[in-house]
């Protein structure tokens, strides 16, 4: 679903590029709440397919103005035309009937009158983006124009066997669609995600007042090349890969590229680009050797090479990729030496006083896991955007009152998300009716002097103890 939404976007930012698409002057509202029925109803084969092969999404079209607005699973989104502006309502299905859901933070108004088309557009697929997220419980990462680029990236990996440049990807981008950010703007962006690996390092210049930073390579990873449909091919090759990788290390044996090629029929460049790949899974491969350009490689299984022996989509490479802890070697790190990446500033010290953990826990997660790894995947990724946008709106806890409120504030997030399984209890219900239980518990060394615990009489009870024991009364209720 998400390769057929970002192809829609796509579509009509080249037409904003080339002065092409109609916002409808005079009338923008009706023409907004049109298009937006319309890509609903033009989705609804992805969506329906949204969940895998084990369920099937419940969509309704309604495509009448001032009807009640599409459906998807258990929400219902309409757009109302108050002449400059667009009025967006949500309604969630409790027990069979349409309530409003404005805590699930999409109701708005939109101002269309007199925008330039850019805007309009994108206004368009940022509520989109919102609702479908929303209703099928996905993440669908579309929420900045880093996507954008990213394909771009992706689109050039999977033509030309190497990683493009920041300065490439933004040409690209930029002469085929409307992009409202400078050059400067993306950099920042994808500044954490890149390496210098390009011909100019950071010595390049964009042209454009002499900034520098167009030469640093950008290379995406497994989890961001498996969003786009294109690289999909070569995906399937670094699976089988990777079941080379678990057979070679039963026997001990390097995996070379000339065999790889030859018994899954590859030709050069996807060769390349199959090594390009294994360079980015330390999890699979170690003492590698890689020739300049990527066309001839070899490698010795990585010792967590077993734990991939029942991988069979992308899906399950990322799981298992996810829960191996420690993470790979980073800038010399291995499991037995922190190496630089782990390294402190030297004169620098950690924060000492309480600290606040919110714990969850997915009551009955293992079954779960085992009959479908990608929907719990898929839901858990979820469920930890949700409790890091509540933290982040909670900020620090200072006192035991506002520890407890963590989790209260977490499950009401999670249980503003309709999860298919229908309310049970006090928790969040996932597949089957299951529970999500949160809970806060407080550790730490000394408190803070100046720290006054919101629940006991100063002086009779230290604020560590008591704090922890309401984080160990919470668990057993749920809060």
């Amino acid at each position: 679903m998400r390769g057929a939404l970002i192809a829609s976007w796509e579509e009509d930012l080249r037409a904003v590029r080339q002065d092409s698409f109609d916002v409808g002057r005079g009338r923008e509202a009706l023409i907004f709440i049109q298009r937006f029925y319309s890509l609903i109803s033009s989705l609804r084969a992805p969506i329906q397919r949204s969940w895998g092969a084990g369920g099937h999404v419940h969509v309704v079209d309604s495509p009448e103005i001032g009807g009640p607005g599409p459906r998807v699973s258990q929400s219902r989104i309409r757009l109302r035309n108050h002449g400059e502006v667009v009025m967006v309502e949500l309604f969630s299905y409790m027990d069979g009937t349409a309530r409003a859901n404005p805590a699930a933070g999409l109701d708005r108004d939109i101002r269309v009158a007199d925008v330039e088309p850019l805007v309009f557009v994108t206004e368009l697929y940022r509520t989109a983006v919102g609702f479908l997220q929303v209703a099928l419980n996905l993440g669908l990462l579309l929420g900045d124009a880093t996507w954008l680029f990213e394909h771009a990236a992706a689109n050039h990996f999977v033509s030309a066997g190497r990683w493009a440049t920041v300065g490439e990807v933004y040409r690209r981008a930029t002469r085929e669609f409307a992009v409202a950010d400078s050059f400067e703007t993306v950099l920042s962006w994808l500044g954490p995600k890149v390496e210098s690996g390009g011909a100019d390092g950071f010595n390049g210049s964009n042209g454009s007042g002499g900034s520098s930073g167009d030469g640093v390579e950008l290379s995406l990873s497994i989890e961001q090349l498996h969003g786009f449909l294109e690289p999909q091919a070569d995906l399937d090759n670094f699976l089988q890969l990777v079941q080379v990788a678990v057979a070679a290390d039963q026997e001990d044996q390097r995996v070379e590229s000339s065999a790889i090629a030859s018994s899954l029929g590859l030709d050069a460049l996807a060769v390349t680009k199959l090594g390009r790949l294994a360079a980015a899974a330390p999890d699979v491969c170690r003492e590698v050797e890689f020739s300049p350009d990527y066309s001839e490689w070899s490698f010795l299984p990585s010792y967590n090479a077993h734990f991939f022996r029942r991988v069979h989509t992308i899906d399950d490479f990322l799981v298992v990729e996810g829960s191996l802890v420690p993470r790979a070697a980073v800038e010399g790190t291995t499991t037995t030496s922190p190496g630089t990446a782990f390294k402190l500033e030297e004169g620098s010290s950690l924060p000492d006083g309480i600290v606040t953990f919110l714990m969850t826990d997915v009551v009955e997660s293992t079954p779960m896991w085992i009959q479908s790894r990608a929907s719990m995947y898929q839901a858990m990724r979820r469920h930890d955007q949700l409790l890091t946008a509540a933290g982040r709106r909670g900020g620090a806890a200072s006192g035991s009152v506002r520890a407890v409120a963590g989790p209260v504030v977490a499950v009401r997030a999670d249980g503003g998300v309709d999860w298919g399984g229908g309310r049970v209890g006090s928790g969040l219900p996932v597949a089957g009716g299951q529970q999500v239980r949160e809970a806060a518990a407080a550790r730490g060394g000394e408190p803070d002097p100046g720290f006054r615990d919101d629940l006991h009489d100063r002086g009779r009870h230290p604020a560590l103890g008591y704090s922890a024991r309401v984080g160990r009364q919470a668990a057993p209720r749920g809060t």
